[in-house]
Parts: structure tokens; C-alpha cells; sequence
């Protein structure tokens, strides 16, 4: 073998070397690696690899950033729903005091301009906390705050006036600790009064 010959063996054998498959451009899906695969398919084998596809990187974390804004939005989008529900029933509470409070100072004006006329202004007096109430209330685990919106928000549902009503923060509380203070002794006296004449350990 002569040396133009030994020249000509050794860039057959450069070029020669190619393991893919015979369809392997028809099954790839990105442009980036046909290219690459063509080049390599070229004298000299022109291009590398390189570690990290950059771009297909920067989409990844593109779309990751999207998710993650779209996350907050969600979360800010319902943290101000909540707040405008609570808004709404705290709105709806200061306007049941106040209008308990303008039915106080109305009562007032008439007995200040008819004096031979006893007239007073009372407050709801009709008790809407009932054991089976209070029950449902406590099993909620609602506080006393809660407990008035809700009340509230029922006395209207059912069309009733909430002045006839006695229900406030400061007049629940009592009502609920008396009536579980009740339930109890009931509990303990119906225990005490129906102890069995005979007890079974297994």
C-alpha cells in the first residue's frame, strides 16, 4: 500500500465510523438534533455535544416561573374572595348593631317629648340558643366571632328580624357556657341515678 493510499484508508475509516439507526431522522422530533446528526454525518465530523440543551432548559424554567405566578395569582385571588365574604358578613353585623342602636335612641326622643307616657326600649329578648345548638356549635368548633356570623346570616335567611333576637358577642357566651354547665349535671345526674345493680369485666 502506497501512502496516498494509507491517507485515503485513514479518512474512510474517520468518516466511516456511525451507529444510529437507518430511520433515525424521521424519528427525531427536534430540529436541533437533525442538524447535529447531519453534521456529524459530514467530513471531519463537524459540531459537539454539550451537556445541557439550553434552550429546552430556559423553557423548563420558563414554564415553571408560569406555573408558579399562576399559583399565586390563584392564592391572592382567593385570599381576597375570603376577604370580601368576611367584609360582607362583619358589615352586616355593624348594621344590626347599629340599627339596635338608632331603635335605642329613637326610644329616647319619644320619652323625652311625651313625658306622661312610660315608654322603654328593649332589646331582643327571644332566646335562639337552644342545647341542640349548642351542640352543633361546639362539634363546628366555632369561635364566638363565628358563631355570630352565622346566626346571623340564618336569622336572615329564614326572613326574620334579627332586633327581635338577642345574639352578640357578649351575650353568647354566657348562654353557651350556663347550657354546657346544664348538659353536664344532666349527664352526671342521669349516670348517678342509673348505676346497674351488676357490672360485667370481661
Amino acid at each position: 500500500m502506497n501512502y496516498h493510499g494509507s491517507c485515503s484508508l485513514e479518512v474512510n475509516l474517520d468518516n466511516l465510523f456511525d451507529i444510529a439507526h437507518a430511520d433515525t431522522l424521521e424519528r427525531m422530533k427536534t430540529e436541533t438534533d437533525k442538524l447535529f446528526l447531519m453534521k456529524q454525518r459530514e467530513p471531519g465530523r463537524p459540531g459537539f455535544l454539550g451537556g445541557v440543551d439550553k434552550r429546552l432548559a430556559k423553557k423548563k424554567k420558563e414554564r415553571s416561573r408560569q406555573r408558579r405566578l399562576k399559583e399565586h395569582e390563584r392564592i391572592v385571588r382567593q385570599r381576597e374572595s375570603l376577604a370580601v365574604a368576611s367584609t360582607s358578613t362583619t358589615n352586616n353585623i355593624e348594621s344590626l348593631e347599629d340599627s339596635d342602636n338608632e331603635q335605642i335612641l329613637n326610644s329616647e326622643l319619644i320619652l323625652l317629648t311625651a313625658p306622661c307616657h312610660k315608654q322603654s326600649s328593649k332589646r331582643g329578648r327571644k332566646n335562639l340558643i337552644t342545647p341542640k345548638l349548642v351542640a352543633a356549635l361546639d362539634h363546628c368548633q366555632l369561635s364566638i366571632r363565628d358563631s355570630v356570623y352565622i346566626l346571623n346570616a340564618v336569622v336572615e335567611a329564614l326572613g326574620l328580624n334579627g332586633n327581635d333576637f338577642q345574639f352578640n358577642k357578649s351575650s353568647i357566651q354566657p348562654v353557651r357556657t350556663e347550657t354546657r354547665k346544664s348538659r353536664a349535671e344532666a349527664i352526671k345526674s342521669n349516670l348517678q341515678n342509673n348505676v346497674p345493680d351488676a357490672v360485667t369485666v370481661h
